[in-house]
């Protein structure tokens, strides 16, 4: 029998010093082997980015899967679908010369609209070190810097009637090649033709708590075919429970029209970095920086850049603010306050959380970075989370506006 294959997890305990004498420690055990299986899917590598069809190589072949896995089926609560259901697959197999394979069948049943995605991805030379692939897809997509997951928007649309997010059709195909640039990066070049609708606020949208709250309008977007080049950075970074100190990076230069045809001519540039330090053993900053630009050319609705909800400035309502332009840092510290046992009996931490957001959106004449210019809206304010982070609850207030009342949020992960 092939001996289980194991990953290094870092565990901490921290109880308080008014404890008793016998157990008021701190253990940091730095390099425990366990079971690949019972390792928590927050440990895989995420990025906030992408079309979420074929999964990285790494974290695949890491998790154990089989060559072919077929994907339970996924949910979407939204107020322009309504409900979307849809199932997909990957295949990975164990040669790794031979293609991976991504696909996702889903079904609008607010839309009445059938949606798709499916990528290919060819190994060039082993290790990932130079791919090409082709996708094609037809989806409910969202601004690529709204970043709350489906499930955690559709839960709070269905019991707190808000979703954080604003909708559009995207249908398309492009073909793509990568290649990783050893620990450093992994760089691709991608050529895509899209097409983009609007979509209308569905009624019968309903929730089990504030019914009568009104749902925000979806706004309408530019329509058309738009054609891109891009060249992307990315290095992903493990979204831990006990995550080390790394920075993850997205970098991304988008360039519409230029002899690519089309109905938009633009340049568009934007940059996401995020890292976690590890202060001691009970304690980490996380902190976020994230800026855009429009370098020429005049963004479509739908690649103008919006800030604002539970995703960043927590204090502001989602979109509050929009533009060709955006600037913005985050900052979480958390301290691990008091350990306890769930009710399923798994251990837990109590953590506290003091976090600040800065940074807006905006748009003028020119394409000059006048971000000093700019009103920069300041949100801050408190929070307590399960060390697991399967719950987190933020206080936020809008700095400028210290007279003004708390936004309360509710996450089930990590905003960053």
């Amino acid at each position: 029998m092939a001996a289980p294959v194991v990953a290094v997890v870092e565990t901490l305990t921290f109880r308080p010093a008014w404890s008793d004498p016998d157990t008021a420690r701190i253990e940091w055990r730095d390099t425990e082997s366990v079971p690949i299986d019972e390792i928590e899917e927050s440990l895989w590598p995420h990025t906030p980015f992408g079309d979420d069809l074929l999964m990285n190589a790494d974290e695949w072949r890491l998790r154990g899967d089989p060559s072919w896995t077929t994907r339970t089926l996924h949910g979407d609560y939204n107020r322009v679908d309504r409900l979307q259901l849809s199932v997909g697959g990957e295949l990975h197999p164990s040669d790794h010369a031979l293609p991976r394979i991504g696909a996702r069948f889903g079904y609008s049943f607010g839309r009445k609209r059938t949606l798709y995605g499916v990528r290919f991805e060819q190994p060039l030379l082993p290790n990932e070190w130079l791919a090409v692939g082709a996708s094609m897809d037809r989806r409910t997509a969202h601004p690529d810097l709204q970043q709350i997951p489906d499930w955690e928007n559709s839960l709070d649309l269905l019991f707190g009637r808000n979703d954080h997010r604003n909708y559009f059709e995207r249908s398309g195909i492009g073909a793509y090649a990568t290649t990783r640039l050893g620990d450093l990066t992994t760089a691709s070049l991608h050529v895509r033709n899209d097409e983009y609708a609007s979509l209308a606020l569905e009624g019968g949208v309903t929730s089990i708590l504030w019914r009568e709250r009104e749902l925000r309008a979806n706004p309408e977007i530019d329509p058309g075919e738009v054609h891109t080049w891009a060249l992307q950075l990315e290095r992903l970074a493990r979204r831990k429970v006990a995550p080390r100190a790394g920075i993850y990076h997205w970098l991304s230069l988008e360039r519409a029209g230029h002899g690519l045809g089309g109905e938009f001519e633009y340049t568009r540039l934007l940059g996401d970095l995020r890292t976690v330090l590890r202060l001691s053993p009970a304690t980490t900053l996380a902190v976020r920086l994230a800026a855009g630009h429009t370098l020429e050319g005049t963004l479509p609705a739908q690649r103008r850049f919006t800030l604002g909800g539970v995703d960043a400035l927590r204090a502001h309502n989602a979109a509050t603010f929009e533009g060709d332009r955006i600037a913005l840092a985050q900052a979480e510290y958390t301290f691990g306050l008091w350990r306890f046992e769930r009710l399923d009996g798994v251990n837990s931490d109590l953590s506290v959380i003091v976090f600040a957001d800065a940074g807006s959106a905006w748009s003028g004449p020119g394409h000059d970075w006048n971000l000093g210019d700019q009103r920069v809206a300041i949100d801050g304010g408190f929070g307590i989370g399960t060390g697991d982070e399967t719950l987190r609850v933020y206080f936020a207030r809008d700095l400028r506006e210290p007279a003004g009342p708390f936004n309360v949020t509710a996450r089930l992960q990590r905003p960053f």
